[in-house]
């Protein structure tokens, strides 16, 4: 880790260190749709705010999926419900937001996070900022919002056991895709070494996450790489799923979003979209990309986000009409400038 690093993240722990010491009550939440990097972030925080004596709850948008269930064996995190959870969130001491600054990605969260009484506290590494947030700690350069919030518990002066480096280890293992994309950096891989160290064991973590699918998520994904396409001269690729679709292979449940990653393995590949359709006349998007074609600028022009090489987004419409407005912003991209 750089001077700068460091210097960052004693900042980010000086400004968070007293909220911690103040408080009795926090939530934990992060964006609609949790990936694997706000769910091991929020897992690993949630394990140093239990050691402070704080009652702390995990409160997301939809429950744990099944690849990520082995880092809650205990059940902590809730899915939202506005009777089960509304007070508890108004009269929380904290609030922390993670792998997510946008007000517009909280969903049924937001009217209960906007009306609490809590310090908002967003810990994020994409690069948006929001005003709303009392406390802002965004670092571009963190590999993934688990490594920065393992970082800060350390700096705080907190020790991470092997459980709660094992859920940090999970954000940087997803949002990295093992490694492989751009924000793969030393300063990533002496967070991981540590998290070694501490006891995480990388066969579980991939078998657990990457080695547990189902047969109806394979069905699923030879549907759609079935009807393969591809256009501005092999560079870009996609596929579609319609909801009929998912659900004659009897994927309803399944995360989707990593069928697309298929497409990159493609020579010649450097954009490829995935357009799943959705119940009530909705279609989600997931894009990917390679080098420094940046897909999270595409997310963002149809109400999405993410990172450089891997972002998303919901749009209301149906599936052809969707495919009709997106490809064309997927050309543009690829006409621009690096």
């Amino acid at each position: 880790m750089t001077e700068k690093d460091r210097a960052m993240i004693a900042e980010a722990a000086s400004r968070i260190k007293p909220l911690v010491d103040r408080a009795r009550t926090a939530a934990l939440i992060t964006h609609v749709t949790p990936d694997g990097d706000g769910i091991g972030a929020e897992l690993c925080l949630l394990a140093y705010l239990k050691t402070r004596g704080i009652q702390a709850r995990v409160i997301n948008t939809e429950p744990l999926v099944a690849k990520y269930r082995f880092l809650d064996p205990a059940g902590a995190v809730e899915e939202f419900d506005p009777a089960k959870h509304d007070e508890f969130l108004r009269a929380a001491d904290l609030i922390f937001m993670l792998d997510n600054s946008a007000t517009g990605r909280m969903g049924p969260l937001e009217s209960s996070v906007r009306a609490s009484r809590a310090v908002t506290v967003c810990i994020d590494h994409h690069n948006v900022r929001e005003p709303f947030w009392k406390v802002s700690i965004v670092d571009p350069d963190a590999c993934a919002t688990g490594e920065l919030v393992f970082q800060i518990i350390k700096a705080m002066g907190g020790k991470v056991d092997r459980d709660a480096a094992q859920a940090a280890y999970v954000s940087l293992v997803t949002d990295t895709g093992y490694f492989r994309f751009s924000k793969t950096s030393p300063r990533c891989h002496e967070a991981a070494a540590e998290m070694l160290a501490a006891g995480v064991h990388p066969p579980r973590v991939y078998e657990e996450v990457f080695e547990r699918n189902s047969a109806a998520l394979l069905r699923l994904r030879g549907v759609a790489t079935a009807d393969l396409q591809q256009d501005e001269g092999g560079r870009l690729a996609w596929i579609s799923l319609s909801h009929d679709q998912v659900l004659r292979c009897g994927a309803e449940q399944e995360d989707t979003s990593d069928i697309v990653n298929d497409l990159l393995s493609i020579d010649g590949v450097r954009l490829a979209v995935l357009f799943k359709g959705l119940q009530g006349n909705r279609t989600k998007l997931s894009f990917r990309s390679k080098g420094e074609l940046d897909v999270n600028r595409l997310a963002s022009r149809v109400g999405g986000g993410g990172h450089t090489n891997a972002a998303g987004a919901i749009m209301t419409g149906g599936l052809e009409e969707t495919i009709r407005h997106v490809l064309p912003l997927c050309r543009e991209l690829l006409k621009q400038p690096a």
